[in-house]
């Protein structure tokens, strides 16, 4: 049995996913990173690097979205992990030194990242602080 909300929850997060799982697209297709303004790094390590730490968190987020009251620490923390991104994107000005698409990804992150924070709460029946640190899922 589902708590309230949890079914457009399971969208959400899977919605998470897939936005993730769009950036080892953008990645790994060879000129794709040119077409959104970004300069393709000198070695392929930062291609796959970031590649591989997307495909985890897609992965985790997908499986997550099939227990929220269960999982729902691992997109909790991948909200705040987006939340952060926009801060640090326009902070220390990504955009102008990645291309202009990263404010696009960041603005699309904070969405993402808010909806999560602010609604898997209610979503679970768990407390912020007990999605923060895993408990409450019993």
């Amino acid at each position: 049995m589902h708590a309230r909300g949890t079914s457009s929850m399971e969208k959400l997060v899977r919605i998470c996913a897939l936005f993730n799982a769009s950036m080892i697209a953008a990645f790994l297709i060879p000129g794709f990173l040119p077409l959104l303004g970004i300069v393709p790094p000198p070695s392929p390590f930062w291609l796959w690097l970031p590649s591989l730490l997307a495909l985890f968190s897609a992965l985790v987020l997908w499986l997550s979205a099939t227990d929220l009251r269960r999982y729902g620490t691992f997109p909790y923390w991948s909200g705040w992990s987006r939340i952060g991104f926009f801060v640090l994107a326009f902070s220390l000005d990504f955009p102008a030194t990645a291309g202009r698409i990263v404010a696009l990804i960041a603005v699309v992150d904070i969405v993402l990242g808010l909806a999560c924070v602010l609604g898997l709460p209610r979503a679970t029946g768990r407390t912020p602080l007990q999605l923060l640190i895993g408990r409450g899922a019993d």
